[in-house]
């Protein structure tokens, strides 16, 4: 099966002319629209689409109009919903939208994949729960988690005519029906006078050049989706179903949109609605006769938040069961990345690599690095996973990296974690050599790094503490390596006035400007040669004096502030003392965390 990648996706030059003839499926008008980039389906025959933006609602939608099953990705269609179970089909990302605008009541989900909104509204005992599902995996969770599922379209399920839903919820769903105005005034007949109707999909304002990687080709699905809406459109459409209040917000390349026909209040606190996704999770670890696929994938996801939320003690139990499990269902070179990953190298469908081990392994490998690094403090058994991780992601991105979105996530943080581990350790040539890829190449989407892209606050926060501490080490042509290339990434992201105090000071005093988190770093960083190179007597440091002026001038800047003061701090002791510096040769750093997809 031949693989769709971002490079397959070729952006439009900004001359060619509108293109007549195609009405836009998101608001009806016939004004040419604009071409902005063509891309192949992502099934055979891989027809050639090109995505046309709207003029006058800014949607985009293709030419031709394409829309198959997303169980076509592979062409073993009964192994589909174990991909979903275990990789694709989110659970947080499911129940969340749902919680913050309903704590209880009957639930619709029009849509439900598997059904796991259904599986947690029902085992909370928050009401009645009911699906609509036309993929076979919806068939294979009625059966497996006990759920409603009806396997026929809405407007014909006769169960469910003359229904009405405290709750109904149809989550990427929209983008695949052929009007969704007459989509979203289907489904207000269905939601009860003081009901809520929730809907998610993808941005149309994410399709741009800026957001090339493989996310945007996943908001893109060319061949499975018809169009995505801009967000004027998609609040336009549950106002026209009847909806007077109507709240649609953006997150990322996501939009949800929730709408009621009288006043409701929002829940977007995340810490408060996981409380109630742990405690489903756990019943779920405690279930006795699940599907052993399905145990693991709710155990995945329950290890994946506990390790982002920082709980130890339940992080580990949880990852411990699970890899107890794991090699129960595939033996025990399933927890060895070493044996298995050249097996995953070897496979060329998503069936083979489900046969080989659960489709979550290269993030599972990621997790346990985070265990061994952070609570079990076993440098060697965080490496050995944070290496296999890597390994892991870049076997199974081969088939497509967009149906391993979340473990390529995690590419960059892997190599990242394992490069300050060795730097910890004292091997300076693989950590710088990985540190300087992080600042060349992490914000580049790219095969030969998976189409991983990394977060600015990764490359921000770690390299140019690695600079620093190689210098610190005395090793200096490391450190200055390390250095040009962050320099370099500042001049890419922040331009050439990032570099010099007047360009940083400027930057300072106006407050919508872009700033890297450490703003004085290159400053800094000279300054610190300057002080080695003056050998034992206070250096004469044009870079240092700029940041004790820069500091003293900025010291209350709402952002910055703390991290100037304790710079200009430093600075000053340094151009004080005669004698060279004390620098010390501990390594301590701190990662952001990994956002949960």
């Amino acid at each position: 099966m031949a693989t769709i990648s971002p490079d397959d996706i070729d952006w439009v030059v900004t001359d060619v002319l509108p293109r007549a003839g195609r009405q836009c499926p998101a608001c009806g008008s016939k004004t040419p629209a604009q071409p902005i980039l063509r891309v192949p389906a992502l099934v055979p025959p891989h027809v050639l689409l090109t995505l046309l933006r709207c003029m006058d609602c800014q949607s985009v939608f293709y030419d031709p109009p394409e829309i198959r099953d997303f169980s076509e990705l592979d062409q073993n269609r009964e192994e589909f919903w174990r991909l979903y179970v275990e990789a694709l089909g989110g659970v947080w990302e499911t129940i969340w939208p749902i919680l913050a605008g309903a704590e209880r009541g009957s639930l619709l989900d029009v849509g439900c994949g598997f059904g796991f909104s259904l599986d947690f509204w029902q085992c909370t005992g928050r009401g009645e729960a009911i699906g609509v599902e036309l993929s076979e995996y919806g068939i294979v969770g009625a059966r497996q988690l006990g759920l409603t599922i009806y396997d026929e379209l809405l407007q014909q399920c006769a169960p469910l005519s003359g229904r009405k839903f405290d709750v109904v919820y149809a989550s990427e769903v929209i983008e695949h029906v052929a009007d969704p105005g007459n989509f979203a005034k289907l489904l207000s007949g269905y939601v009860a006078d003081d009901g809520v109707l929730i809907l998610t999909t993808p941005s149309a304002e994410f399709i741009t050049r800026d957001n090339h990687s493989t996310t945007l080709l996943a908001a893109l699905s060319p061949g499975f989706h018809g169009f995505l809406l801009s967000h004027e459109v998609f609040a336009r459409v549950a106002k026209d179903a009847g909806f007077t209040h109507v709240e649609a917000r953006t997150f990322n390349e996501r939009q949800i949109l929730w709408a009621s026909r009288v006043p409701m209040r929002l829940t977007l606190d995340h810490a408060t609605l996981r409380v109630s996704l742990f405690r489903f999770l756990e019943s779920r670890m405690a279930t006795v006769g699940l599907d052993p696929m399905i145990w693991q994938g709710y155990a995945y996801r329950y290890l994946r938040d506990l390790v982002n939320t920082g709980q130890s003690a339940d992080a580990r139990r949880v990852g411990a069961l699970l890899s107890e499990s794991i090699v129960s269902s595939h033996g025990e070179i399933a927890l060895d990345p070493k044996r298995l990953v050249p097996k995953l190298a070897t496979a060329t469908t998503l069936a083979e690599v489900g046969r080989i081990a659960p489709f979550f392994v290269p993030s599972f490998y990621y997790l346990l690095g985070e265990i061994a690094r952070q609570w079990e403090r076993d440098v060697a058994k965080a490496k050995l996973y944070f290496d296999g991780a890597c390994a892991a992601i870049e076997a199974c991105s081969r088939i497509g990296s967009m149906y391993f979105l979340e473990a390529v996530s995690l590419l960059w943080p892997a190599r990242t974690k394992g490069a300050m581990l060795d730097l910890a350790a004292g091997n300076y040539g693989p950590s710088t050599a990985m540190l300087r890829r992080l600042a060349e190449f992490g914000d580049q989407c790219s095969s030969a790094d998976a189409y991983a892209l990394a977060d600015p606050s990764l490359v921000e926060s770690c390299v140019p503490m690695a600079a620093e501490v190689l210098g610190r080490r005395g090793r200096w042509r490391e450190a200055i390596a390390l250095s040009d290339a962050y320099r370099s990434y500042i001049r890419r992201h922040y331009g050439e006035e990032m570099l010099t105090a007047a360009g940083i000071a400027a930057a300072l005093a106006e407050s919508s400007k872009r700033m890297p988190m450490d703003v004085l770093f290159p400053l800094w960083f000279e300054g610190m040669r300057d002080s080695v190179e003056a050998g034992g007597q206070a250096p004469d440091s044009t870079a240092l004096q700029a940041i004790i002026q820069i500091g003293k001038e900025f010291c209350n800047h709402p952002r910055q502030g703390a991290r100037l003061r304790k710079l200009a701090f430093r600075a000053g002791r340094l151009c004080a003392d005669k004698a060279p510096p004390i620098w010390s040769s501990s390594v301590s750093y701190t990662l952001p965390k990994d956002s949960p997809r």
